[in-house]
């Protein structure tokens, strides 16, 4: 073999494994991107696929409090903050019960009185009105406790882009935990979802955000991402 022929292979062998070591990287990028898409699927999980049969996010509904049924439309003309949760959630509920609670403390008495905050159970089977009004109101008592069927609780969630479900090994346990998202999904005066707040809002966002639709009505819906 000449000296020539020996280089022209060398360079060829060379480019060859720069290559597969391109391609591995861009493989590897790829399947972190898909398992980092994957774990995100938990308290601030992706809203697509839920909403009406146009993909549009939000609407009235009607479910069941410790003083009788209560629809989102009683309180038009008021901003609402519609929560997802459950009693028996130790940690994730209660970090957002106290977002809820200071959010609405920063705000003076008059705009207290033209927001409302909806706390819907995703649990019906163990948690009843009365326990759920006790547990809003230990919060402020613009909270309102909220229940129904589970086809009804799962017909709002879905219209609302939540999600829940319980753990496969808690399935059978009568002390099962849910895992679920966690959004404060904000309702103008006019009865229209306009923000899906993540988990980690903090009191100020979510209250700077309230005082922007107490100070101009908004009227833009929020859509489900296709």
């Amino acid at each position: 073999m000449s000296a020539q022929t020996w280089h022209n292979d060398s360079v060829r062998s060379d480019l060859g494994a720069r290559v597969w070591l391109l391609i591995s990287a861009v493989l590897t990028v790829i399947i972190v991107a898909l398992l980092a898409s994957t774990l995100v699927a938990g308290r601030d999980a992706p809203i697509g696929g839920f909403g009406d049969e146009n993909g549009k996010l939000g609407g009235d509904f009607t479910l069941t409090s410790a003083d009788g049924p209560v629809s989102l439309s009683d309180y038009r003309g008021k901003v609402v903050v519609v929560y997802f949760g459950f009693l028996n959630c130790e940690e994730v509920c209660l970090n957002s019960m106290r977002v809820l609670q200071n959010s609405m403390l920063r705000l003076n008495a008059a705009e207290q009185d033209a927001v409302r905050i909806m706390l819907i159970s995703i649990d019906p089977a163990r948690d009843t009105p009365e326990a759920l009004a006790r547990f809003a109101h230990s919060y402020h008592d613009n909270i309102i406790g909220l229940t129904g069927s589970q086809r009804q609780i799962d017909q709002v969630s879905r219209l609302y882009g939540a999600h829940y479900k319980i753990s496969d090994e808690d399935r059978n346990d009568p002390s099962y935990f849910f895992r679920h998202s966690s959004r404060y999904y904000v309702v103008d005066q006019h009865g229209e979802l306009i923000d899906a707040m993540r988990h980690s809002t903090t009191p100020n966002e979510l209250t700077t955000r309230v005082r922007q639709l107490l100070s101009a009505p908004a009227t833009a819906a929020v859509e489900a991402d296709s």
